[in-house]
C-alpha cells in the first residue's frame, strides 16, 4: 500500500508538471499592433456649395443706370460676351429745367461697344448716336420787344471713352467713365433769327461744333 501510494503521488506530481509546462511554453497573446508603416489618408470634406464660385456664363445680359454729363440721366442695355467685349443701346436724357430764365432740355439716343483689352473691370469703349437739344425763353428783340424764341439743335454725335464696368457673379454691376463728345453735322434752328441775338448765336454754336467733355459719375445696375 506504501508502494502504490508513492507511485500515485509521483504520477500526479508528474502530471502537474507536465501541464504547467505546457502553459509556460504557450506564447503570449499580444493586443495586435498597427503598422506604422500604413498611413490612413483621409478622404477631402466635400466643398460647401456657398464656396464653389461658378464660372460666369459666356454671354451675359444687363441693365444699368447713371448719373453724368452732359446727360444727367441714362439707362443702358447691354450684352457682354465672355468679358471680353460689350455692345449696348443707351437712352440718355435732360429732363427739362429751367435756369435764367432758359428752359432747357435733352435726349439721346447711341449704340455703344466696350472691350475690355485685360479681362477685367478696365474698358475702352465708344458710342455713336444722335442728341437733341432745346431751349427756350422770352427774350427782348429790338423793334419787336419781348418775344417767345424757341432753339433746337440736332446733331450725330461720336463719343470715344475710357472707364470700369464691374460685374459680380452675383449679378450686381457698377462703373465710370470719362471721355469726349465730338459732334457730326449739327443742324440749328430758331424761331427767331439768331442774328439778332448774337449771345444766342454764339451760345449754340459753340454747343453745336465744339467737342465736350463726357462724364459718368456713376453707375449700377444688374447682369444675369
Amino acid at each position: 500500500m506504501h508502494v502504490s501510494s508513492c507511485a500515485r503521488y509521483v504520477i500526479a506530481s508528474a502530471a502537474a508538471a507536465a501541464v504547467l509546462f505546457a502553459a509556460g511554453a504557450a506564447p503570449a497573446q499580444e493586443n495586435p499592433r498597427p503598422d506604422a508603416s500604413v498611413t490612413k489618408v483621409a478622404k477631402p470634406a466635400p466643398a460647401s456649395p456657398d464656396r464653389v464660385a461658378e464660372a460666369p456664363a459666356p454671354v451675359r445680359v444687363g441693365v444699368l443706370a447713371g448719373i453724368g454729363f452732359p446727360r444727367p440721366l441714362a439707362i443702358d442695355g447691354l450684352v457682354i460676351v465672355r468679358g471680353w467685349v460689350a455692345f449696348g443701346a443707351e437712352y440718355g436724357a435732360l429732363p427739362p429745367i429751367t435756369v435764367a430764365d432758359v428752359r432747357t432740355s435733352l435726349w439721346s439716343l447711341a449704340a455703344d461697344a466696350r472691350v475690355f483689352p485685360f479681362g477685367g473691370p478696365f474698358f475702352a469703349g465708344v458710342r455713336l448716336g444722335r442728341q437733341h437739344v432745346e431751349a427756350s425763353a422770352t427774350i427782348g428783340v429790338p423793334g419787336l420787344g419781348p418775344t417767345p424764341e424757341a432753339i433746337t439743335l440736332d446733331s450725330w454725335f461720336v463719343n470715344p471713352r475710357v472707364g470700369i464696368l464691374w460685374a459680380s457673379h452675383a449679378g450686381i454691376a457698377f462703373g465710370t467713365e470719362a471721355g469726349v463728345q465730338f459732334p457730326i453735322g449739327p443742324s440749328l434752328s430758331s424761331t427767331v433769327p439768331l442774328s439778332l441775338v448774337p449771345s444766342a448765336q454764339s451760345a449754340a454754336q459753340s454747343l453745336g461744333s465744339s467737342p465736350i467733355p463726357t462724364v459718368d459719375v456713376f453707375r449700377v445696375g444688374g447682369v444675369l
